[in-house]
């Protein structure tokens, strides 16, 4: 196969997104096929991280496809994120061209109804004519980017279901095909014995559930004066972070700085509990590192974790109930035997999410499409 790769992050392997869509590209190069990948720096118009970026990327996506489309003959293009709607519609009108691919580090219509589940009315005039706005542009131009192309490919099967449910493909052009966790992570023997310690690994902002995160592990820590919260994933934001938290419970809370993989799987395998309250996910990456790591887990029906099964190998909550994420996450922190049976399935689970098989799973997608096409 030869494969034109669009993405609208950028290659930073210290990202999720980035270094997904590098070890896909890269995997299925190792199995014989040519993949060209063209990220934000090669099309993106003005300057990076300048205003309107999603729509500055959609104009200079499309400008730079053409131009590919002229120098070369693919079988597919795959698309990741849905700034390309003006790339994939022009594509999608031409006579000859490549099979179309949506290929999502994160549904972006899922996230938007997430987004709306979560907002709080709208407040005056700008904020009601901001939403309008939004409404008319965004989530319009989201459904033009994938109703313009012709197959769908997901990290996790709750986006692939609501594909197929909003009517943009048929099932039988869906997949879904989960990213593979680094090395550091898997094959770590499975440890049993625990310190008393919760972990959270993310980036600190609302999506995440930090306000959850915060109101849980407050309540908690006050009456445990033995528990620990450590916090990965948000170096540098200690000033913003501990001030959320009781005075006195501070010097509990650990704000680590940026850490190699290895460091943060050590961590990761000496809590008892990783608690990952998030409202969306593409993935998560941070779930099934935790799981690999033998944390019994206390998260969301989203990503990774709507997949899982609940009570067996996590302990999946509502996503606003705070009341039952607190107890399972106290319930898990002393009934040892509940704690190991989930560590155990969750461990057991992760160790499926190895590269070389995933990329295979996708190359088999690739190979049926163009053939039954």
């Amino acid at each position: 196969m030869r494969i034109l790769s669009f993405t609208n992050c950028a290659l930073d392997p210290t990202t999720g997104s980035g270094k997904t869509v590098m070890m896909y590209s890269q995997g299925l190069r190792d199995l014989g096929h040519e993949v060209e990948v063209v990220a934000p720096d090669e099309f993106e118009l003005g300057r990076r991280g300048g205003r309107a970026p999603k729509f500055r990327q959609a104009v200079g996506g499309w400008k730079m496809l053409k131009r590919r489309m002229r120098e070369g003959n693919y079988d597919l293009v795959e698309f990741f994120g849905d700034e390309f709607w003006l790339a994939t519609r022009w594509l999608r009108s031409q006579t000859k061209r490549p099979f179309l691919v949506a290929h999502t580090n994160g549904f972006e219509l899922l996230n938007i109804e997430r987004k709306k589940a979560m907002a709080s009315p709208p407040r005056g005039v700008r904020d009601k004519l901001r939403r309008y706005t939004v409404k008319q542009t965004h989530e319009r131009f989201a459904r033009i980017a994938f109703e313009s192309t012709d197959a769908f490919v997901s990290l996790c099967d709750l986006d692939r279901r609501h594909a197929v449910g909003e009517g943009l493909y048929p099932q039988k052009r869906t997949a879904t095909v989960p990213p593979g966790l680094d090395e550091e992570y898997l094959g770590r023997p499975l440890v049993l014995e625990r310190e008393h310690r919760v972990a959270f690994t993310g980036t600190w902002n609302v999506r995440k559930g930090v306000e959850l995160l915060t109101e849980v592990m407050t309540a908690l820590m006050l009456k445990d004066e033995k528990l620990v919260l450590d916090i990965y994933g948000a170096a540098g934001k200690e000033a913003v972070i501990l001030p959320l938290f009781p005075e006195v419970l501070r010097a509990r809370i650990k704000v680590y700085a940026r850490l190699t993989n290895a460091e943060i799987a050590e961590g990761l395998g000496r809590a008892k509990v990783f608690f990952f309250p998030t409202q969306y996910e593409g993935f998560g990456i941070a779930l099934a590192e935790a799981m690999a790591c033998g944390c019994a887990s206390v998260t969301t029906p989203t990503g990774y974790g709507g997949e899982l099964k609940n009570g067996d190998e996590a302990m999946v909550c509502d996503f606003r109930d705070v009341a039952s994420m607190q107890q399972h996450v106290e319930k898990l922190l002393h009934d040892d035997e509940l704690r190991i049976k989930l560590a155990q399935e969750g461990w057991t689970r992760a160790q499926q999410l190895q590269w070389p098989t995933v990329v295979g799973q996708l190359e088999s997608v690739y190979l049926k499409w163009l053939e039954d096409r």
